[in-house]
């Protein structure tokens, strides 16, 4: 996430920490300083649904780190105006970072991997978009079943971290709220969940999705100035599992 802070005078500083969940919230700035301070604030969000029971998968197989990249969607494979960002370097994290109130919530919006630890490959792709918009794909295949725990894993955190807080060096203060979003089902088990992430009355809107393939589970996350369109998001999250998977078509 970016840090951001802006001021009556229609001034902006910024400072990039790490992979970023997108390049938005500094796009967010940009907008608002263009008309001239305008802010958003965040409504309350939908509580999350109930727990999805994930699939054992102790026999699926786990792709190796050239498979899993290679399976998360391309930039031809996105809507118009999307080109790549580089992959993020292993061991980056969206997640909040330092200095995060409760602690355990730094992990929210982190790669899967990070999330759930001893993930036997992980894989990472970023895409920046129209109007600072951004799509974050994170992967990770766990060996001997692991892919049902880490599932639950990311659930329960969520549940921790309906409202965190994170406050950066500079004193910048960043809120989050973690809400609820209706989507089919995908995969062989699927959720989904919105972040606002909100700094100096700003406000990054992100809807995601959370899905296990066989030894699989994959995040999806788009994020921009406005709330994501969810049925983009259920398409997308669609063509990234039946990729994952091998298959074509609708």
């Amino acid at each position: 996430m970016h840090d951001v802070a802006v001021t009556a005078s229609c001034t902006t500083a910024y400072r990039p920490r790490g992979r970023t969940a997108t390049a938005a919230l500094l796009g967010i700035t940009a907008l608002a300083l263009s008309a001239c301070g305008s802010h958003d604030s965040a409504p309350a969000l939908p509580t999350l649904g109930a727990p999805v029971q994930p699939k054992t998968q102790d026999g699926a197989p786990v792709p190796d780190v050239t498979a899993l990249r290679n399976n998360l969607l391309d930039a031809s494979q996105l809507p118009s105006g999307y080109t790549s960002l580089g992959d993020p370097p292993t061991g980056s994290t969206t997640g909040a970072g330092a200095n995060t109130t409760p602690p355990q919530c730094a992990k929210v919006l982190a790669p899967i991997a990070e999330q759930a630890t001893n993930a036997a490959t992980r894989a990472a792709a970023q895409y920046g978009g129209p109007d600072f918009d951004s799509i974050d794909i994170d992967a990770a295949a766990y060996a001997n079943g692991g892919a049902a725990q880490a599932f639950s894993t990311v659930q329960a955190l969520l549940r921790d971290c309906a409202n965190y807080s994170s406050t950066d060096p500079d004193g910048t203060k960043v809120e989050y709220q973690v809400g609820g979003l209706e989507q089919p089902s995908s995969g062989d088990a699927s959720f989904a969940f919105r972040v606002h992430t909100t700094s100096q009355g700003l406000t990054l809107y992100s809807a995601v999705t959370v899905t296990q393939v066989g030894s699989t589970v994959v995040q999806f996350s788009m994020s921009g100035a406005r709330e994501p369109d969810s049925q983009q998001l259920t398409a997308l999250t669609a063509a990234q599992v039946r990729k994952l998977r091998g298959t074509t078509g609708p």
